[in-house]
C-alpha cells in the first residue's frame, strides 16, 4: 500500500518564543521614588539647620560678627515712671472692677441657691403632706363605710358628719362645639346646601 498521505507535514513557521519581561524597570522606579522620599524627609526635619547653613555661607563671616555687635549695642526700650504708674493704675482699676463683679456674682449665686434650697424643702413638705392625705383617705374610706348604720327607709335621715378629706375636683362641663362643617384646608365651606 502506498502512502497516500504525504510524508511531509506542513506545520507553519516555528512558534515565536515569548520573551520574559524583566521587572527591573518597575523596581528601579520604585527604588528611585523611595530614595527621593527619604531625602525629602531628611531635608524637612533638618530644614532649620540647612537654612542657617545656607544663610551663613551666603554672607561673609565678618558681617555676622558686626550684626551681633550692633544688636548688643542697641538701647533697650525704656518706659518713663509716669507711663508705668498710669499703666499700673489702669491695671489695678480693671482688677478691682473684675473683683467687684466676681463678688456680686457670688452673692447672687448664694441668694439663688438659698431660694432653691427653700423651694426644695417646700416641695418635699408638700409631697409628704399629699402622701399622708392619700394614706388617710385610704384608711378613712373603709372604716367610714363600716360605721354608717343601715337605716330603714321610713326612718329619719341621719345628719352627715363633716368631711375631713378634701373633695375631688369637679369635672368641667364640655365646651359647646360649633355645629356644621369646619374647613381645615383653607377652602371656604358652604353653610347651606346648594340648590
Amino acid at each position: 500500500m502506498a502512502d497516500t498521505f504525504g510524508s511531509e507535514i506542513n506545520v507553519g513557521p516555528p512558534p515565536a518564543t515569548l520573551r520574559k519581561r524583566r521587572p527591573l524597570g518597575a523596581i528601579g522606579i520604585l527604588a528611585l521614588l523611595l530614595l527621593i522620599g527619604v531625602a525629602g524627609g531628611v531635608l524637612w526635619f533638618n530644614l532649620d539647620g540647612i537654612t542657617d547653613m545656607l544663610h551663613g555661607a551666603a554672607g561673609p563671616a565678618s558681617s555676622s560678627g558686626s550684626n551681633s555687635e550692633v544688636l548688643a549695642s542697641a538701647p533697650e526700650p525704656t518706659v518713663s515712671a509716669a507711663d508705668f504708674s498710669a499703666f499700673q493704675q489702669q491695671t489695678g482699676g480693671s482688677i478691682r472692677a473684675a473683683t467687684d463683679l466676681l463678688n456680686a456674682q457670688q452673692a447672687e449665686l448664694k441668694r439663688l441657691s438659698d431660694q432653691i434650697r427653700g423651694l426644695t424643702m417646700l416641695v418635699s413638705s408638700l409631697s409628704t403632706r399629699i402622701e399622708q392625705m392619700q394614706q388617710g383617705r385610704a384608711a378613712i374610706a373603709p372604716t367610714a363605710a363600716a360605721s354608717v348604720p343601715v337605716a330603714p327607709i321610713a326612718a329619719a335621715p341621719v345628719a352627715a358628719a363633716p368631711r375631713s378629706v378634701p373633695a375631688a375636683p369637679r369635672k368641667r362641663a364640655p365646651v359647646d362645639r360649633p355645629a356644621g362643617a369646619i374647613s381645615v384646608g383653607g377652602a371656604p365651606l358652604q353653610t347651606a346646601p346648594a340648590r
